[in-house]
């Protein structure tokens, strides 16, 4: 198999003595640049609605704190303060839903609400001003929850609360930093007449574009060349020794005919001369898919921001846009499939 890749890489990153400020709220897109940098002082956590006894009662769903009325029923319930990045809800299902930052309790709500038997189709989040895609999606779009990603930040407390208890299962991942922590501006409490910057809309909105910076730009190289995988053999595409850096895009192609047998090579990544490679794993898997199986013959496969697998009529396209900075050295290499040589690798 021969494969085409190319791959973009600032050269001389030098790490900073002081600890770097940490992008929050719409910062943490506009700076996507810095995903990759260590937070010290910040801790992300997790939160659902699992069943507290540890087995699986009712798929997970309707596990709450605590209730307050019938029509509140809290999920969540935070102290100190932080922000608030993704929610998951289990279609419409536990909308309308109390949002009670700092105390001061805010309703969001879903167009299916007021008969959750029959929702409606083109469904959105109420008041959809302040969830507007593609910082948030409903079942109608996604095809099983709604989802958003508006940053809701809270300076004391932060509790959410389910005004239905219908199957209402929910996920919720949020930040807290130690006082002190160096952040790129201050935490506001997140209020109804804020809307999401169209800056930030825009960003998102080129999910599956190349949003890597340009070559030559601060630095920026390009390589690129095409190899033959032949075997089970690792081979090697990119080394850099006695150089700190950063990787900012990684792409290969390869004919679409062989898609579904390239799902099988493996990529494996070795960062500043480790004994063990910090990324392991088929090609497949590291850019957002099981295998390169495009049932519907569709544009992408994987669409999202750091990630893209887009098809065309003769190849299919796999790039990778999240940063990845080194410091000493960095090897990337690919391996091939047993009994399936690849001629035509970018």
């Amino acid at each position: 198999m021969k494969v085409l890749v190319s791959l973009l890489f600032l050269a001389g990153v030098i790490a900073n003595a002081q600890a770097p400020a940490i992008p929050v709220g719409y910062d943490a897109y506009r700076q996507w640049g810095k995903w990759p940098y260590q937070r010290i002082g910040m801790r992300a956590y997790m939160r659902s609605t699992y069943d507290r006894s540890g087995g699986n009662e009712s798929a997970d769903a309707s596990h709450f704190l605590y209730q307050l009325a019938s029509d509140k029923n809290v999920t969540l319930d935070v102290q100190g303060p932080g922000l608030l990045y993704f929610v998951r809800y289990n279609h419409w299902h536990g909308s309308p839903w109390h949002y009670e930052v700092d105390g001061k309790d805010h309703v969001v709500s879903e167009s299916s609400t007021s008969d959750p038997l029959h929702p409606v189709e083109n469904s959105a989040f109420m008041p959809d001003r302040l969830f507007p895609a593609p910082l948030a999606f409903t079942w109608s779009t996604t095809k099983g929850a709604d989802l958003s990603w508006v940053p809701i930040g809270f300076l004391h407390s932060f509790r959410m609360a389910y005004s239905r208890t219908f199957y209402a299962t929910g996920y919720y991942i949020f930040d807290q930093f130690v006082e002190g922590t160096r952040l790129s501006r201050p935490i506001r409490p997140w209020d109804t007449k804020t809307h999401p910057p169209k800056d930030v809309l825009r960003l998102l909105a080129r999910s599956g574009t190349d949003i890597a910076p340009p070559a030559g730009k601060l630095g920026l190289r390009q390589e690129s060349g095409s190899l033959t995988l032949t075997g089970l053999k690792f081979t090697d595409i990119w080394t850099r020794s006695n150089e700190a850096g950063m990787v900012r895009v990684l792409s290969f192609s390869v004919p679409k005919a062989q898609a579904l047998a390239f799902s099988r090579a493996r990529l494996r990544i070795i960062w500043d001369d480790r004994k063990q490679p910090s990324v392991n794993v088929p090609i497949a898997l590291f850019y957002g898919a099981g295998v390169l199986y495009n049932r519907d013959n569709r544009e992408y496969l994987v669409k999202s921001l750091p990630m893209t697998i887009r098809y065309d009529d003769s190849r299919v396209y796999l790039n990778c846009y999240f940063p990845m900075p080194f410091f000493r050295s960095a090897r990337i290499q690919i391996s091939g499939v047993e009994d399936t040589p690849f001629s035509d690798v970018q």
